[in-house]
């Protein structure tokens, strides 16, 4: 076996390597963000609508929390 076709093997497999993994951690890193982003819409509608949260915390803290959410939990 020549180096050439060495180098060439080596590199086929670094590069089937690195997308496996890519695609291992798709679908972790997907349910991860869903489920981020449900906590944050959670806590949000907490902040806005539960009165020992909504008298000590200001509206657009719950707001935000909800924005971000649900940003977070459209990304699939």
């Amino acid at each position: 076996m020549s180096i050439q076709t060495l180098e060439k093997t080596m590199e086929n497999c670094e590069t089937t390597t690195a997308s496996d993994s890519a695609l291992a951690e798709s679908p972790a890193r997907s349910l991860f963000t869903s489920q981020t982003g449900q906590a944050l819409i959670t806590l949000g509608t907490l902040f806005k609508h539960i009165p020992p949260f909504n008298e000590s915390i200001d509206k657009s803290t719950g707001d935000t929390l909800i924005s971000i959410g649900k940003k977070l939990k459209g990304k699939k």
